[in-house]
Parts: structure tokens; sequence; C-alpha cells
């Protein structure tokens, strides 16, 4: 549930980027330490979030559904994996670019320029993993779907806050927005399988 709730707060408070929306060295030099410390939250966070959602489909998935669930769990943590690492990789390469104290202001921009300009790179790992957990939690909602121990239009919910996020920039109030619908639903898993722990067949 906090990581559900975290992913609006990310979306509010993301740092502005620079010039062709990418970080530069004069946006993140005056706040470095903020980029590296938000970055890094970003990275766990989806983690978390990845896991408890799988974890709470699992269990409303007892005899139904479970093959799906199951896939979808493990793409998930794989998915966010590779985007952990990918926006763990962002904090550390502008933090050290932008250390005045290693390099100085004309080198650390040069080398963010030089970061910025491999855009399939700096973007490939933090992509593969968003396309993973979203194609992650379209099969587990197929699973819940079969389980019948969800309500469709949480599962459906599901569905749309997976795939907007691809298709929709995800800063701002309208990131917020975007992102709404995923958060919503992953918070009613977790409460549909908090609440039926103890009265679905086979637990």
């Amino acid at each position: 549930m906090f990581g559900a709730i975290s992913v609006l707060a990310i979306s509010l408070l993301f740092p502005a980027a620079g010039d062709n929306d990418f970080f530069t060295y004069d946006s993140v030099s005056p706040d470095r330490e903020f980029h590296w410390s938000f970055l890094t939250f970003v990275a766990a966070n989806i983690v978390v979030s990845a896991i408890s959602v799988g974890l709470a489909s699992l269990i409303l998935v007892p005899r139904r559904g479970w093959p799906w669930a199951t896939a979808g769990f493990t793409l998930g943590v794989v998915g966010a994996a590779l985007y952990a690492i990918g926006v763990g990789g962002w904090a550390m390469t502008y933090f050290f670019a932008t250390d005045p104290g290693a390099l100085d202001a004309a080198t650390g921009t040069t080398l963010v320029e030089a970061v910025n300009a491999d855009s399939f790179r700096l973007f490939a790992a933090a992509f593969s993993g968003a396309i993973l957990i979203a194609l992650a939690t379209l099969l587990m909602a197929i699973g819940l779907w079969q389980s019948g121990n969800v309500p469709k239009w949480v599962i459906a919910l599901s569905g749309v806050g997976a795939v907007l996020p691809l298709i929709v920039p995800v800063e701002g109030v309208v990131g917020a927005l975007v992102e709404s619908p995923s958060a919503i639903a992953a918070v009613l898993i977790g409460w549909q399988a908090w609440r039926l722990r103890h009265l679905l067949p086979g637990r």
C-alpha cells in the first residue's frame, strides 16, 4: 500500500529535467543530493511495489489462475530488477558527474552530455524493466480474473494502469493521474488478499 501511494508522490515530485527532457549538469548540480536520493528511492520503490503486489496476487490464486499469476510474478521481479538497475545507474551517473570536488563544471558538463547522447544505453535497462512489469501485470490480471477472487473492475483498472505509463508522460500532475489506476488497483488487490487470507480455499 505504501509503495502504491509512493508512486503518486514520485510523479508529483519528480525533478525537472533540463534541455530536451534530459537531466543536464545545470539542472542537477544545484540539488545533486536530492537527485541521488530521489532516484535511488524510485529504484527501491519499484522493487518493493512489484514484489508486494505480486505476492498479494499469488495469495488470491490458490487454485484457479495460479499459472498465469506465477508467470507474471516471475516476470515482474525480473522487470523490477532491470528498472531498479537502470534508475540507480542514472542516480550514480548524475551524482558523480556533478561532484565539484572531483570534476570541474566543464568536464562534468561534457560527461553528462556524453551520457545523454547515448539515450539507448541510458534508458535501455529501465525501459525494458517497465515493459516487463507491464506484461507481468497483465499476466497476473489474467490469473486474478480466472480466480474469481477479485472484482473484475479492479482487474480492469490494473490492466489499464499497466499500459498507460508506457504511452503517457509520468511527471507532474498528469503523471500522478496516469499512475492512479495502477496505484488504486494495487491497494485494492493488497486489501483483498489481506481480507481473504484465511477464507480462501486451500488456505
